[in-house]
């Protein structure tokens, strides 16, 4: 039985059409909207000044994700993915644009609005795109195309937040919400020649996989059936809010797609408030005065962030081939979400903005390996029909929690500093890893072998 083996980077691109497509067309739009968001958050700092006018930005970008996560994960599901990707970059282009004019005019709830709209059409885009990535590639190209599109997306963190910082700084902002709105334009042109029909699964192995989610559920432990047990129902075709709750149902039935969502959302406890300390620390503790308004300072942060996932995410492929069994697979999930949050904890007591990055780099760097071979172990294990509401789900889920976590940060930066506030940010990352391990230890979660091995995969 094969590791979590792959094919190399060359033979995905050069082999798979659509997969290509698809990527390209992540290359561009990933590096406009993070030239966008910088130039948010200095458009928000500008006309308000204000710690809290940040905080309501970022809300403004979480909550609407929460709203819209249930419509989006039972249209990814049901509805044509390609048609609502390309729909959704295109109404993304246009709401680009709507930030010129609240530049313009001045009202920072303007600024509020266009973020609102941006997240909520994004949550189409990525609900359908998560849901169609297994179907595009091969069972031995899946951890490689995870790798690419995640690392892909954090290198453009690292050269958008760069670029945009810097565009900001000699352009203004507005230059950056129009390259954002040209590069949503490019991505629906890259997704319009991709086939509709590639986008879903064409078998009946949905029961293969879905059995081969969870030994413990479905299986035993040498992969034989367990008395009375009972695979989830297929969708119901009886309404939205029946398609809503049978994601839910098959999530709560499925221990280790739980154990999974479950530590997302512990993580975000504390890496809910990385985007409020980035913009505390790199623009108010580590700006210089005078002119400097921080938009560099908080650029090179994000920059070190997206260097850290980036390269992290390039090892995931490494690392898939280390967890080559069930055991060593749970140890390395546990162990990376306890390594990651002790260094980011450990960057708040650096002294200078250089130093503060490096380590912000290493803990990101670290985290996004784990999250390269989780994703993977997700998207190898889930039925295609369910896919879409549990990858939803997961991000609602945790988004909820990241924007308690930043409203509560925001609120605790009134009183603390911002560095104690990123190493209670670091040390609550950490504890879902602790609670991972200990379970783990107690027998009460494991890593199923059709997430590693692949003659249970798809």
């Amino acid at each position: 039985m094969a590791a979590l083996a792959s094919t190399t980077y060359r033979e995905l691109l050069r082999g798979n059409l659509n997969f290509r497509r698809l990527w390209l067309g992540q290359v561009i739009s990933e590096l406009g909207s993070w030239f966008s968001f910088i130039a948010e958050l200095g458009l928000v700092r500008v006309l308000s000044g204000s710690a809290l006018a940040t905080t309501a930005l970022l809300v403004s970008r979480l909550l609407p994700f929460l709203l819209v996560a249930p419509l989006a994960g039972v249209a990814a599901d049901r509805g044509s993915r390609r048609r609502i990707m390309i729909a959704a970059d295109l109404l993304r282009a246009l709401t680009a644009l709507g930030y010129l004019a609240a530049g313009a005019r001045g009202p920072v709830w303007a600024v509020f609005v266009c973020s609102a709209l941006m997240s909520s059409f994004g949550t189409f885009f990525e609900a359908a795109k998560n849901a169609a990535m297994p179907n595009l590639v091969r069972p031995r190209e899946l951890l490689t195309a995870n790798v690419m599109m995640f690392s892909t997306r954090f290198l453009q963190l690292t050269l958008g937040a760069a670029l945009g910082g810097l565009t900001a700084a000699r352009f203004g902002y507005e230059a950056a919400f129009v390259v954002n709105s040209i590069s949503f334009l490019a991505s629906a042109w890259f997704i319009a020649r991709i086939p509709a029909s590639a986008m879903r699964r064409r078998g009946g192995r949905a029961e293969e996989v879905a059995a081969a989610a969870d030994p413990l559920s479905v299986e035993g432990p040498e992969g034989l059936p367990l008395a009375g047990s009972e695979q989830p129902a297929a969708p119901s075709v009886g309404g939205f809010w029946a398609d809503v709750r049978g994601g839910l149902v098959y999530v709560w039935a499925t221990p280790f797609v739980r154990a999974v969502i479950l530590v997302n959302v512990g993580w975000a406890m504390g890496g809910g408030m990385n985007n409020l300390l980035f913009d505390q620390l790199g623009g108010h503790v580590f700006a210089r005065g005078g002119g400097d308004r921080g938009d560099w300072g908080v650029a090179a942060l994000y920059t070190a962030a997206g260097a850290g996932l980036s390269l992290g995410m390039l090892l995931a492929r490494r690392a898939g081939a280390w967890v080559s069994d069930e055991r060593r697979a749970g140890h390395y999930i546990g162990w990376s979400l306890v390594v990651h949050g002790l260094l980011f904890a450990a960057a708040g007591f650096m002294p200078s903005l250089g130093l503060m990055a490096l380590w912000v780099a290493a803990s990101r760097l670290i985290i996004g390996a784990e999250f390269g071979v989780q994703e993977t172990f997700m998207m190898r294990v889930l039925p295609d029909e369910y896919r879409g509401r549990v990858f939803t789900t997961d991000r609602a889920l945790e988004l909820t929690m990241m924007t308690l976590s930043m409203v509560v940060g925001g609120w605790l930066l009134n009183w603390a500093s911002p560095r104690t506030m990123m190493v209670v940010s670091g040390l609550l990352s950490a504890s879902p890893g602790a609670v991972w391990l200990l379970a783990m230890w107690r027998a009460r979660v494991s890593v199923p072998a059709g997430a590693v091995r692949e003659s249970y995969s798809q």
